[in-house]
C-alpha cells in the first residue's frame, strides 16, 4: 500500500478531562507544530456545543461555536489537520448518564452503549455526528470511535459482529454523503474477527488499531478473535483433548483454523509480532493509522510511565514503517471514561510526543533549549523507574530543579514535571507512614515514643500536603480550569489527607493505651 508523502503524526486532545484555558490554545498549536505534529484527533465529548442537547457536566468548559471554528483555522495556519472524534456506539456515558437520555442506552446498569434496536436512539447519534461533521467542513476524516461497546450480542441472535457491521455501514454511508472518510478503533473487529466479513469496507474506512502496552519485537499477548495470550506466558499446560485448562482465558495456541491461517505470517513461535494488527489489516487491504499511548488511564493522576510510553512509541513507529501505512496517533486519554477520575495533565506528555516524532524519523525542535536530549531522556527514564521500583524521586526532582536556570524555553512544562515528581515522592513516603499504622493496628506492644514518632510523621505529612497542594494549584491553574481541575487536585491530595487523619486518630488512641499500660508497670 503506498505511503502518503507525509505520514500523519497525530496528537489526541481528549476534552473530557482537565480543560485548557482558551488563551493557551494558540500556544498549544505552536508547540505541536514545533514537535512535528501535522494532525489533531479532537475528542470533544460533552465539550462540543451541541444544539438541542443539554448534556454538559460543566458548562463553563463547553467550547463556543466560534472557538471550534477559530481553533480549526489556527491549526490549518500551522499545517495541522483537525480530525474530530464523535463516539457513535460505545463510550456514550457522557450522554446516557442523564435521566432524560438513559432510555437510549443498551443497558441502564452501565449506560454506555447505544441501543441499536431503538430507532430514536440511533437517530440521536446520527444527529450528533452530523453536527460535529458540519462544524469541521475542511476535515478529510471523521473518527467514529466504535470501541469497547459493552454488552452487545446478548440478544436472541447474539451476533455482535453483524450488528456492529450493519451500524458501521449506515455510518459510513452517512459520512461519505458528506465528503468525509470515517476512522474507527478496531478492537471490536479484532475481538470478533471473522475472515472476509470486512471486505466491503476496504477503501472506505480507515482502521485505527490501538495497543498501549506492547513493546519490543514480539508479544505473548494480542487481540484477535478474543483477547489472546500464550499458555507459556501463564505457565498453563495444554490438554491433549483440546479445550483450555483455564477456561477464563483464550489462548494463542487454540485459535480457530481460519483465524490461525489469517495471522500465521505474524506468529513467531508462540508469540505475535508486535503490533501485528497493522500488518493484518494492511494485508486485508485497509488503510491504517496506529494508536500509541502518550497518556493512558493506567498512569492515573500523577505522572506518566515514561519508559513504557517511550518503548510503546518505538514499537508503533516500527510497525508503521514496515507496513508503509498512513501514520500514528499519540493517544492522550484525559480520563478512562466519563466516570473515571482525571489523569495527569497534558504538560507532562511533551517528552512522549518528541520521542514518537523521532521514532517516526522526523526531528522535532528542541523543547527545552539549554538541555541535551540525552540529559532529558536520562532524567525522564529515571522518573519512569520511580513509578515502579525506584525511590530516588526526590533526588531526580532536585537535579531537575537545579537545571531549571539553564532552560530558555518551556520552563512551565519543566516545572510541571518537577512538581509532579514532588507529588509522587510525597505519595511514596506517605504510603510508608500509612502502612506502618496499618501494620500495627492490632498491636499493643509499641511504647509511647513509637506512637509519638508516628504522630509526628503524620503531622509533617499533612503539612506537606497543604504546602504542595497550594503550589500545584497555583502552577497548573495558569493553564487549566473548570470543575475537572478541582477534581484532579482533590484526587492528588484528599485521600492521603483523609487517611493521615484517620491514622492520627488511631495513634492517639494507641498512645493513650500505651501510657496507661506502661504506667501500671512503672515504665512510662
Amino acid at each position: 500500500m503506498p505511503t502518503q508523502q507525509r505520514p500523519l503524526l497525530c496528537m489526541h486532545l481528549d476534552l473530557k478531562g482537565v480543560m485548557f484555558k482558551p488563551s493557551y490554545l494558540p500556544r498549544l498549536l505552536d508547540d505541536l507544530q514545533s514537535q512535528g505534529c501535522n494532525a489533531i484527533l479532537l475528542e470533544y465529548e460533552d465539550a462540543f456545543p451541541f444544539i438541542g442537547l443539554d448534556i454538559a457536566q460543566d458548562k463553563s468548559v463547553v467550547w463556543p461555536r466560534a472557538q471550534v471554528g477559530r481553533f480549526a483555522r489556527q491549526a490549518a495556519m500551522r499545517g495541522i489537520e483537525i480530525i474530530p472524534l464523535q463516539q457513535c456506539l460505545g463510550h456514550l456515558e457522557y450522554l446516557y448518564r442523564w435521566k432524560r437520555y438513559e432510555k437510549y442506552a443498551l443497558h441502564k446498569a452501565y449506560p454506555s452503549t447505544l441501543n441499536l434496536h431503538d430507532p430514536q436512539a440511533c437517530a440521536q447519534i446520527f444527529a450528533m455526528l452530523g453536527q460535529v461533521i458540519d462544524a469541521h467542513p475542511d476535515s478529510r476524516y471523521i473518527h467514529l470511535g466504535m470501541d469497547e461497546a459493552r454488552g452487545m450480542g446478548k440478544g436472541a441472535d447474539g451476533d455482535t459482529l453483524s450488528e456492529f457491521l450493519d451500524h458501521l455501514e449506515k455510518l459510513t454511508v452517512f459520512c461519505e454523503a458528506r465528503g468525509k472518510t470515517p476512522m474507527i478503533w478496531t478492537d471490536m473487529l479484532e475481538d470478533h474477527f471473522r475472515p472476509g466479513a470486512f471486505d466491503h469496507f476496504c477503501g472506505r474506512v480507515v482502521l485505527v488499531p490501538w495497543d498501549y502496552g506492547t513493546s519490543g519485537e514480539t508479544t505473548p499477548i494480542g487481540r484477535i478473535a478474543g483477547f489472546r495470550l500464550s499458555r507459556r506466558w501463564l505457565d498453563e499446560p495444554q490438554r491433549a483433548d483440546g479445550p483450555a485448562v483455564n477456561e477464563r482465558h483464550t489462548y494463542i495456541e487454540d485459535m480457530p483454523a481460519a483465524v490461525r491461517k489469517a495471522v500465521r505470517p505474524y506468529l513467531r513461535g508462540r508469540e505475535f509480532v508486535s503490533m501485528f494488527q497493522a500488518d493484518l489489516w494492511t494485508k486485508l487491504g485497509f488503510e491504517v493509522v496506529g494508536a500509541a499511548a502518550a497518556r493512558d488511564t493506567s498512569s492515573l493522576s500523577v505522572m506518566c510511565h515514561y519508559n513504557r510510553q517511550f518503548d510503546n512509541a518505538d514499537a508503533w513507529a516500527a510497525a508503521i514503517r514496515r507496513t508503509g501505512q498512513l501514520g500514528v496517533i499519540a493517544t492522550s486519554w484525559a480520563r478512562g471514561t466519563t466516570w473515571c477520575p482525571p489523569g495527569f495533565n497534558f504538560d507532562l506528555v511533551w517528552p512522549v510526543v518528541a520521542h514518537l516524532t523521532r521514532a517516526m524519523c522526523r526531528w522535532p525542535q528542541s523543547f527545552w533549549r539549554g538541555l541535551s536530549t540525552q540529559t532529558v531522556q536520562r532524567l525522564l527514564r529515571q522518573l519512569g523507574r520511580c513509578r515502579t521500583d525506584w525511590r530516588i524521586t526526590a533526588r531526580v526532582a532536585d537535579e531537575m530543579t537545579a537545571l531549571l536556570p539553564r532552560i530558555s524555553t518551556h520552563q512551565h512544562e519543566w516545572r510541571s514535571i518537577v512538581l509532579m515528581a514532588r507529588v509522587l515522592d510525597l505519595h511514596q513516603r506517605l504510603a510508608f507512614v500509612i502502612d506502618e499504622v496499618d501494620y500495627f493496628h492490632a498491636n499493643t506492644r509499641p511504647v509511647s515514643n513509637e506512637w509519638k514518632r508516628r504522630l509526628a510523621d503524620q503531622k509533617a505529612g499533612l503539612a506537606e500536603i497543604g504546602s504542595l497542594r497550594k503550589k500545584v494549584r497555583a502552577h497548573f491553574g495558569k493553564r487549566y480550569f473548570g470543575d475537572a481541575f478541582d477534581e484532579w487536585i482533590a484526587d492528588l491530595f484528599d485521600l492521603h489527607e483523609t487517611r493521615l487523619r484517620e491514622c492520627q486518630r488511631i495513634c492517639r488512641t494507641k498512645l493513650a493505651a500505651a501510657r496507661k499500660q506502661y504506667a501500671r508497670h512503672g515504665r512510662g
